[in-house]
């Protein structure tokens, strides 16, 4: 990994970091993509080798200390979800973008769905998440995450 992919990823991962932490109005609020978890996505389908299961734990750490949550709920969800996309790499590169935005869809349900069960596991006190919400417009982001990063890439000659 060169000195331009390290600052390249390093930007794409602040820029995730400050549209998670975005304000947004409380109507909009239910639609916020998970666009960490997108960037996460993106970094291991480009390069599985390099960004495996270590990257769940200094980003979920820094997720749980953004959303205020319980330490290590965000670290076993990016596990999760890092682990499901090594195993569906393969299938992942020979999908269509549609059928990768599928993906990307059932992937931040399951963790929302993880995210939910663990609050719901150390609390009395349940309030409703928006399980679909983060789920739907992550899944439609992708396609213009997935493709202005392939346009990135070629432009610095990294692919």
């Amino acid at each position: 990994m060169n000195i331009r992919s390290f600052i390249l990823v390093a930007t794409a991962l602040f820029l995730a970091f400050m549209f998670e932490h975005l304000p947004m109005p409380d109507v909009l609020l239910w639609l916020q993509p998970s666009w960490v978890l997108l960037i996460i996505t993106l970094l291991v389908l480009q390069a599985p080798s390099v960004f495996g299961l270590w990257v769940a734990l200094p980003f979920g750490l820094m997720l749980d200390v953004e959303h205020h949550s319980l330490l290590g709920t965000h670290i076993v969800t990016l596990a999760v979800h890092v682990f499901l996309l090594q195993i569906l790499y393969r299938r992942m590169m020979m999908f269509h973008f549609l059928q990768q935005t599928g993906v990307v869809f059932l992937l931040v349900a399951i963790q929302q769905l993880l995210m939910y069960w663990s609050v719901a596991l150390v609390s009395e006190n349940m309030a409703p998440i928006a399980l679909w919400g983060p789920a739907l417009t992550s899944a439609l982001v992708w396609p213009w995450v997935s493709a202005i990063s392939h346009a990135v890439l070629v432009r610095m000659h990294l692919t």
